[in-house]
């Protein structure tokens, strides 16, 4: 019987300025070539190891994430067979090269320099994951090295998230609060003045992020309209968070 793979994916959105495609395969080139090494989760820390320019005409370059486990140097040993803390004599028998790392994983990517979405594979052939919140950490400390920064400033990265989410959230009988948070966008996002405006005004006021809260008036829900709708897509690829908290009757 042939074995079943499981394949999931998820997507980050990437914002650098100013916006084009040849900033943004020049980050992620960068990136490549200083062999930058972050932390995933825990001891787990990750690389890019491969990255593949054929397509980059296209916008598109692919390559591979490899996570592996990084043995903290400082920390202590244990000895299973004698139950103790291995002592210093017997942890000098252990040579481990310090450019060897076990217990590794792929992941595939595709990153579309044209809208800027990086797309990730989430589970390894192995069956190891990684999860879309440990990408938006692996590739937040990534493009926090003091070279990349330098070089294109502050890259912001968000999750993108599925519209039919918001769909189920907007569904709850009785709202009592809605929390919309959106980054700092590129100029490609916003097509109509109500959009331009909130991005003109984050230039202006030389912000990365703004907050709009609705709440409730007291015994009552708030009913979602266009407005809010609207806000609430663009913060689905472009927000660091939304938050909407359900209102429940006193007894």
């Amino acid at each position: 019987m042939a074995r079943k793979i499981k394949i999931s994916a998820s997507a980050l959105n990437i914002r650098l300025h100013p916006h084009s495609v040849e900033i943004y395969a020049s980050w992620i080139e960068l990136i490549f070539s200083k062999k930058l090494i972050a932390q995933v989760y825990g001891d787990r820390h990750g690389m890019i190891s491969m990255l593949d320019r054929t397509e980059s005409e296209d916008g598109k370059i692919s390559g591979i994430i490899t996570t592996f486990v990084k043995l903290d140097d400082g920390g202590t040993w244990f000895n299973t067979e004698q139950l103790t803390e291995a002592t210093d004599e017997q942890v000098s028998k252990v040579s481990i090269p310090p450019n060897i790392y076990p217990n590794s994983s792929t992941f595939y990517f595709l990153f579309d320099t044209i809208d800027h979405r990086l797309y990730f594979q989430t589970y390894s052939k192995g069956g190891n994951i990684f999860t879309p919140t440990s990408a938006l950490r692996f590739f937040g400390r990534l493009a926090r090295d003091l070279d990349v920064m330098g070089r294109f400033g502050e890259a912001k990265i968000s999750l993108v998230q599925d519209e039919a989410s918001l769909e189920r959230m907007f569904s709850i009988k009785r709202i009592k609060e809605i929390e919309i948070t959106i980054l700092k966008p590129n100029t490609d996002i916003f097509d109509d003045d109500f959009e331009k405006n909130i991005e003109k005004h984050l230039e202006d006021t030389k912000s990365s992020q703004f907050t709009v809260i609705y709440r409730a008036e007291a015994n009552g829900s708030i009913k979602p309209d266009d407005d809010i709708n609207k806000i609430s897509k663009v913060a689905l690829e472009n927000g660091s968070r939304k938050r909407i908290s359900e209102c429940h009757r006193s007894r």
